[in-house]
């Protein structure tokens, strides 16, 4: 049963109330409502993926504050991030935290995000006080964005929440401090306060990380809609319950001040075809992405039973909305569905990115093959994803070679909205496992469960974050999931050779987001591009990463920086990691020991 089809079911027995207060006593997510069907017991070992959690030394419990009320803001947060805080070159977690509820009677200190220091030998310190993290009250957050707008070498963090956002500034010496309120991009704005993805790209090119900020839809507690299921019980309701928010998009000025430049940049229209209305949607994940190759960055939007949008970069000054243009708005045979996450990828090595994104329990994931000119084409079954996702309601995702044979994977967590969905609905869980589709080489994916190992874990998860961990050339996956405790799943599969790049901008941002980067190997062409978030509310490892397979070396590497800038490599050695300040030379990353 697709989302439309379980809540006309659901809205056929519904007992609608407006629920301007909240009975009852506030419960603690602990003692909410759980699932009232065993999950079966299933193998962990094994496989490509081993929970590395407790050894590792992390010890987290998301916590999304769900009591009897069921808010409808309760549906959406929970994203994770690896990034690089103190520059020692090894990818640090950090974990986002909710806890109680808008409109919950639960008062006092909120549990705090976590930050966990690598400490290079496969484990992780909790340095969440040291780090000022637990003196920052982040509201109740939803998405994370990692990014180093002020270009000074090390990464800042972005969290949406409801009813204002956090910007924490990192000062290079591992502290943050929130600086939202001095930057201009708290979005404080009564009524529209749900705020949802969010992701930095320099639009301008002028070498500095805007920032563009998704909302979902008008919500309040005094406006959130009770609904019951056909079995009485107490549920979420369709989103198409609630009107539709707007993006925002704020223009890095310098200084640590951005301008809201929303109105001016035309995204509260279609700014080329003077379509009205047209850039609106209860909008959820957003991924930058030059998908003709222009040389001026792009966004792409999903958007919950509203259609996904593909907002075209106009050099700068403006944008214009192409989703029915270019094929990605709607689902198969014009569909509308639920888009949650997405990802972009050259899983097929045409030389253009595929874009996937996630969709509700009954509706296939959907992958939009990019092709020449500008344009895609769904591929969503045909790619064989689509009849094995049928089942789940898919949330975050990401691509990776996790066997390093040069053909990028697909990794999806899953997590039902519904804790009694088992109840109404058959083959559909509330907590979930996750789907490791196996690129063939060929165009297609094949669902390999003898390789999930780990990741057969039924969870409710939300974000999930890929990233080599500790050096190796492996890559591994970070989860977090409503009321669990967050999970390291560490990649144990021999693979191939692999490069790893780390882009330092001068002209372009310094993190080196919005570049393209391809490498050469055994006479094939691989393209990634570097972005600071993707997958659903979460950040991976903004490194480079190519699986070469066999090859010892990859043949080429080229660069083409978010300024225009190219560059170009030969013979550059397999199992490294390199660094490469533009218009410098490509050299081993002076942060990380080099294997022999």
């Amino acid at each position: 049963m697709n989302r439309r089809g379980f809540y006309a079911l659901l809205l056929c027995t519904l007992s609608l109330v407006a629920t301007a207060c909240n009975s009852g006593k506030s419960k603690d997510a602990t003692s909410a409502p759980t699932p009232n069907k065993p999950v079966p017991e299933v193998s962990l070992k094994g496989g490509a993926f081993e929970d590395a959690t407790a050894g590792a030394g992390i010890q987290f419990v998301y916590s999304n504050g769900r009591d009897e009320s069921y808010r409808m803001v309760e549906t959406t947060p929970g994203g994770c991030a690896w990034l690089d805080y103190n520059k020692d070159g090894f990818q640090d977690i950090f974990l986002l935290q909710s806890g109680y509820a808008p409109g919950s009677k639960t008062t006092g200190k909120r549990p705090p995000c976590a930050l966990y220091r690598n400490k290079g030998d496969g484990t992780f310190e909790d340095v969440t006080e040291e780090a000022g993290i637990g003196k920052i009250d982040q509201g109740y957050a939803q998405a994370v964005a990692v990014g180093d707008y002020d270009n000074d070498g090390v990464s800042d963090i972005f969290i949406t929440a409801y009813a204002g956002n956090h910007l924490l500034h990192n000062d290079g010496k591992g502290h943050f401090t929130d600086t939202a309120a001095v930057a201009g991009v708290s979005d404080t704005d009564k009524g529209v306060r749900w705020c949802t993805g969010a992701t930095w790209v320099d639009y301008d090119r002028d070498g500095k990380l805007d920032l563009i900020v998704l909302r979902y839809c008008p919500w309040t507690p005094e406006t959130d809609v009770a609904c019951k299921n056909n079995q009485q019980k107490r549920t979420y309701c369709s989103p198409e319950m609630y009107t539709e928010g707007r993006p925002r998009l704020y223009h890095n000025e310098g200084s640590g001040k951005f301008a809201d430049v929303t109105e001016k940049m035309g995204l509260d229209t279609s700014r080329e075809t003077g379509t009205k209305d047209r850039i609106k949607g209860r909008l959820l994940g957003v991924l930058t992405i030059d998908y003709d190759q222009d040389g001026w960055t792009d966004l792409y939007i999903t958007g919950d039973i509203t259609p996904n949008l593909l907002l075209h970069n106009l050099k700068g000054k403006g944008f214009q909305e192409l989703g029915v243009e270019t094929n990605v708005s709607y689902g198969t045979d014009a569909t509308l569905l639920s888009g949650m996450g997405v990802t972009a990828g050259d899983y097929s090595r045409n030389g253009c990115q595929a874009i996937v994104v996630t969709n509700f329990s009954g509706q296939p994931n959907s992958l939009y093959q990019g092709m020449p000119g500008g344009i895609f084409e769904d591929r969503t079954y045909p790619s064989g994803i689509g009849a094995a996702s049928l089942n789940y309601l898919a949330w975050g995702v990401e691509f990776l070679d996790y066997d390093n044979d040069g053909f990028l994977d697909l990794v999806v967590g899953n997590g039902h909205v519904d804790p009694y969905i088992a109840d109404v609905t058959q083959n559909v869980t509330y907590a979930e496992r996750k789907l490791l589709h196996h690129n063939k080489g060929n165009g297609t994916f094949e669902e390999i469960e003898g390789d999930l190992g780990a990741l057969r874990e039924e969870r409710v998860t939300r974000g999930l974050a890929v990233g080599d961990y500790k050096n190796d050339g492996s890559i591994s996956v970070l989860d977090n999931a409503h009321n669990m405790p967050a999970r390291l799943y560490r990649n144990v599969k021999p693979g191939g050779n692999f490069v790893t790049i780390r882009l330092e901008g001068t002209k372009s941002p310094r993190d080196g987001s919005g570049s393209l980067v391809w490498a050469t190997s055994g006479g094939t062409r691989q393209l990634i591009e570097v972005r600071n978030t993707s997958s659903y509310a979460s950040s991976s490892d903004i490194r480079a990463h190519f699986g070469l397979g066999k090859q010892a070396e990859a043949d080429k590497i080229e660069v083409r920086w978010s300024s225009g800038t190219k560059q170009e490599f030969s013979h550059v050695k397999a199992g490294q990691f390199y660094s490469l300040k533009e218009g410098g030379s490509l050299i081993p990353d002076p942060l990380i020991k080099q294997k022999p």
